[in-house]
């Protein structure tokens, strides 16, 4: 290799890294201090941005055509109520949409301190191929959860020391990011089915 092929190649290496540094250190900062919320309108639910395990961040529009059925909670989730919340909705969306093409489920962590994006991505997957689960810092996520119209709140676990509650719902939004209603989180599969069989489906 030439001096000057030399130069060129460090300089390239320099380039890689600088922008490498510059897109985590971005992320780490939008996940940080996070982006301006938006309700688009909606009374309950609008944009979001979450660390996930496989593109780094995920925002609302990542899902944009696609429904979206959200929920809060934690792999260490109290009463063990997430797991079978997800798998029912999972087995509901099968039915409402057995493309697997139309609908996808938010899950949301509540407790960043323990859930990292790839303990969420093996969580998600372990449930269904429909969960995507990502989180972010405190203060973004306690605001994400204002404006999903649910809490965070930390119970203590004999187990886990402390364990988060699950929210109450899976809050519904169209392909369009509107709001459509909530699905109750504690229902069987078959009521979830029907209950999304309303939503997704007014006219039917």
């Amino acid at each position: 290799m030439t001096p000057s092929e030399k130069r060129f190649a460090l300089i390239a290496a320099g380039v890689l890294v600088v922008a490498s540094v510059t897109g985590y250190v971005g992320t780490r900062v939008a996940l940080r201090y996070g982006p301006t919320l938006d309700t688009y309108g909606n009374e309950v639910g609008g944009s979001f941005r979450l660390m996930d395990a496989t593109t780094g961040t995920m925002t609302d529009q990542t899902f944009r055509g696609r429904w979206m059925m959200v929920l809060f909670g934690a792999t260490h989730c109290a009463d063990d109520a997430c797991t079978p919340a997800l798998t029912n909705m999972s087995a509901a969306l099968d039915k409402t949409d057995p493309g697997k093409r139309k609908a996808v489920i938010i899950f949301v962590s509540l407790d960043p301190d323990r859930d990292d994006a790839e303990r969420l991505r093996l969580y998600g997957q372990s449930i269904s191929p429909r969960v995507v689960a990502g989180t972010a810092a405190p203060g973004p996520l306690a605001d994400l959860a204002k404006e999903y119209h649910t809490t965070v709140e930390k119970l203590p676990d004999p187990e886990w020391t402390y364990a988060m509650r699950m929210s109450p719902r899976f809050v519904v939004m169209d392909p369009n990011a509107r709001y459509v209603g909530t699905v109750d989180a504690n229902l069987s599969a078959d009521a979830m089915t029907d209950a999304l069989k309303k939503l997704m489906n007014p006219s039917q």
